[in-house]
């Protein structure tokens, strides 16, 4: 089955609300707060006469200092603290719950050390207002409950941090849960290419260096000897056939899905009880080949494709490059220490420019290194050209 790398958007995993509009929300925050507290002050009040002007400064800069607790917390605490501290005896002036709000947001949006010293520190405050400064507008029953309100939005506000440093991982590890599941799956489709680059290159060349040779040879004695001229065509169109087969198979395990529909898509690659076959096609092509087999093949099917693929790319090449090739010599050797498989040939091999070089010998040695195994081709110190492929032995596989 084809393998398809994901669609991805290429943006990381955020979550979508309040957090993605944070003025809106910094503004709320304030309106939350001084909306209640300019009621309270305006019904307590009666909303004239002089006590009125402080309360009304105090919600104002209190609200106001809220807005900023996400941009400057620690400066929100400090205007929130003081107003408090101020007016701290006023009737219904809501500055510990402003003072609260602040420190809530130092803890989220600042450091854990940041929250524990101002919430000492506004503490200390309070404390020392109302202990030491007897005249202080700070009354110590009142200043201690203020500070178990301010303990309260603390660890609130602790943990709310920790749970969206949780998240916040959680999140960053799908983000690069994603782009390694991506990665992975661009890796198996560049391999999954490169497969069917091999397989296609083949099967196609094979086939067609194969009915080349034979339609030539048919041209050349369609004059003089016609039985064969016909035969040497009738191999031509088999061969075009077992090419057409292999394409299905191909095709068939690309495209499950309609595997039922292509006739010959389900038929069995081609192993090492094929190569006789394969020779033989090589023989009625024109070419000297022998064959020289020991021992018993490996029950793999993989490793057995990969060496028929390794002796057909080397007949393949013989036929096309071997000039005045008399002796074409496969050989394959199958222990439990090693398998080697090589195709040999005694002809003056032809120079290849450099933009018409295929991907044979690459194909053969990708296909090789997938079994941990070997391949040497190079040409011959006494003329010649020589493929050999050498394979570890398959641990636990059956021989």
């Amino acid at each position: 089955m084809a393998l398809t790398a994901p669609v991805s958007s290429g943006e990381p995993l955020r979550r979508d609300g309040w957090r993605s509009r944070p003025r809106i929300t910094d503004l709320l925050a304030a309106a939350a707060y001084t909306g209640p507290a300019l009621a309270a002050a305006a019904i307590v009040h009666e909303a004239e006469g002089p006590g009125f002007v402080l309360p009304l400064l105090a919600v104002v800069v209190s609200g106001t200092a809220l807005f900023f607790r996400r941009q400057a917390p620690m400066s929100s605490l400090a205007a929130t603290a003081g107003v408090m501290l101020i007016t701290f005896s006023v009737p219904a002036s809501f500055a510990a719950v402003a003072a609260a709000m602040a420190l809530y947001a130092v803890a989220v949006y600042r450091s854990a050390r940041h929250a524990v010293f101002g919430l000492l520190g506004t503490s200390a405050i309070l404390l020392l207002a109302a202990v030491l400064q007897p005249w202080s507008m700070v009354d110590p029953g009142q200043a201690v409950q203020a500070i178990v309100v301010l303990v309260i939005a603390t660890l609130a506000g602790l943990n709310v941090r920790t749970r969206r440093g949780y998240v916040n991982a959680l999140v960053d590890r799908a983000d690069r849960l994603m782009r390694e599941r991506e990665h992975l799956a661009s890796i198996a489709a560049a391999a999954e290419r490169n497969a069917i680059a091999r397989e296609m290159h083949d099967i196609v060349s094979h086939g067609l260096a194969v009915m080349i040779s034979l339609a030539h040879g048919s041209a050349e004695i369609a004059s003089t000897d016609p039985a064969r001229a016909v035969q040497a065509m009738r191999q031509v169109a088999e061969t075009g056939r077992v090419a057409v087969a292999d394409m299905r198979r191909m095709l068939g395990v690309l495209d499950d899905g309609r595997t039922g529909q292509l006739p010959g898509a389900v038929a069995p690659s081609p192993g090492v009880a094929e190569v006789p076959d394969l020779v033989e096609l090589f023989r009625s092509a024109g070419l000297p080949v022998v064959l020289h087999s020991t021992g018993f093949p490996p029950g793999d099917p993989g490793i057995q494709l990969a060496i028929y693929r390794v002796i057909q790319e080397g007949l393949t090449n013989a036929l096309k490059y071997a000039r005045a090739a008399t002796a074409v010599t496969v050989r394959a050797q199958f222990s439990a220490q090693a398998i080697m498989v090589s195709v040999t040939d005694d002809g003056q091999p032809e120079v290849v420019p450099a933009d018409h070089a295929g991907r044979g010998v690459v194909g053969m040695r990708e296909r090789v290194a997938l079994y941990g195994g070997t391949l040497r081709a190079g040409p011959l110190s006494n003329g010649g050209w020589s493929v050999t492929a050498r394979f570890p032995p398959l641990k636990g596989g059956p021989w």
